[in-house]
């Protein structure tokens, strides 16, 4: 039988590839993620249409809420413990990442029940529901959210910093996954969803996984021993304080960025009503597509490019940096760009007709995100190396410009004016992250 000709070898190696890459890792985060964005999508669809425009409003504030309060909890170490349990065990420390899990997660269950008892105590005894134009037993259900967010970002942060990115994505969606079969089931049922059955209903499903995750990571940690470990007398003792330390400028950082989040929600539930505030986060709800794939890029190279980083390959960082980016460029361009020439056909046939008002604002956030998604997982690259206070004056100079637009413009232009907030201080991130990486992590190896 004659050999296979140059033509066909060509043909099999293409074809190879194009296997390699549907059978990649990175692909499946992206299809886990995909779905749980699918999976709030039809959440949300449901509360939309048996519930209405108010009902959404509601739900997503007190969410938004937990939300901000569990980021100041998790004290930015949900980012940390990734980078340290990663380069630890990627040069054979494997006591040494034991220690900083557990430490991380006494200290953050310690600082979730005082953020609980004081957020409390505020929404119970004082009238800041009622300013908020907030539904206030939705509030108190969120309280919860509190105590168990935090330590499912723990969680899934070691989870992926063990080399376990697969798993802790899954972790990170499948409540998502869990919720929106209970809110079908109780549609289903017939029973009235109003927004605290829907806050309760999302809490108890992250309380679940959390549980059960946390067993799981907990019985991988058991054997991370490695020889160096068990030759010396105990393993060292895991520098805690070091990692506060480190992780406060993270933690402003992300709570500043969820601040913007909420700080649109409430203003235009407390400026304008609450059913704009449920048009609103419907438009949101189409973004976070983007948002997901840019998150899950981001968790998912966390890991390799902080091994990268501890053994001196700054030029390997960003080859993982620019194939993610393609990659997120493919998945979602084409809604983005689908968003912003047709936002009214796909916000009404997706949420009814009472959702209208909200096409203009998803076509401006569409844009803003898009140029979100162009910059790449750029966050991974600046967290590993090590440069956080970079990242956290560039998210307060963003801040600054949502909340300067959103004072001026959610008063005299509504729902429009909440998107070019969004979409300034979105476009203005993403513009600066990539330009101070580029300055301060040169794609240069130096070992």
């Amino acid at each position: 039988m004659p050999a296979p000709g140059p033509g066909r070898n060509r043909v099999r190696e293409r074809f190879g590839r194009i296997v390699e890459r549907l059978t990649s890792p990175s692909l499946l985060a992206y299809a886990v993620s995909g779905g749980a964005a699918i999976a709030s999508f039809i959440a949300t669809v449901i509360l939309a249409r048996t519930s209405g425009p108010e009902t959404v409003g509601h739900y997503a504030l007190a969410a938004a809420t937990a939300n901000l309060l569990s980021l100041f909890a998790v004290f930015g170490l949900d980012r940390i413990i990734t980078r340290e349990i990663g380069g630890d065990l990627r040069v054979g420390l494997g006591g040494q990442a034991r220690a900083t899990l557990y430490g991380t997660a006494r200290f953050v269950l310690m600082v979730s029940a005082a953020v609980t008892i004081a957020y409390l105590a505020v929404i119970v005894f004082t009238t800041a529901a009622g300013r908020l134009g907030a539904d206030r037993p939705a509030m108190v259900v969120a309280a919860s959210g509190i105590l168990v967010w935090p330590m499912l970002r723990i969680t899934y942060g070691a989870l992926r910093g063990a080399g376990h990115p697969i798993i802790g994505q899954i972790v990170e969606s499948l409540p998502t996954y869990l919720f929106t079969t209970a809110i079908v089931t109780v549609a289903l049922i017939g029973r009235p969803i109003d927004a605290a059955l829907a806050t309760a209903l999302f809490v108890g499903m992250q309380l679940i996984v959390t549980t059960g995750a946390w067993l799981n990571l907990n019985r991988r940690a058991r054997r991370w021993d490695t020889p160096s470990d068990a030759a010396a007398d105990a393993p060292p003792p895991a520098p805690t304080i070091k990692y506060w330390v480190v992780g406060l400028p993270l933690m402003v950082m992300v709570f500043v960025q969820t601040s913007a989040e909420w700080l649109l929600l409430a203003q235009i539930s407390g400026s304008v009503s609450a059913v704009d505030t449920g048009a609103y986060r419907a438009a949101f709800q189409v973004i976070t597509i983007a948002s997901l794939v840019i998150a899950t890029s981001e968790s998912f190279v966390s890991g390799p490019i902080a091994g990268d980083f501890r053994i001196g390959r700054a030029d390997l960082a960003w080859g993982h940096h620019r194939r993610a980016t393609i990659l997120m460029l493919a998945i979602a361009s084409p809604f983005l760009l689908a968003a912003m020439i047709v936002p009214e056909l796909i916000i009404v046939t997706i949420f009814g007709p009472k959702f209208a008002v909200a096409a203009t604002p998803l076509a401006i956030m569409a844009f803003g995100q898009l140029l979100n998604v162009m910059r790449g997982p750029i966050g991974a690259i600046i967290i590993m190396s090590g440069n956080e206070r970079v990242q956290l004056i560039i998210t307060f100079a963003s801040f600054a410009i949502l909340l300067a637009c959103s004072l001026t413009l959610i008063p005299r232009l509504g729902l429009n004016g909440a998107a070019i907030a969004y979409s300034a201080a979105t476009g203005f991130r993403a513009i600066a992250f990539y330009i101070a990486a580029r300055r301060y992590v040169p794609a240069i190896a130096t070992r």
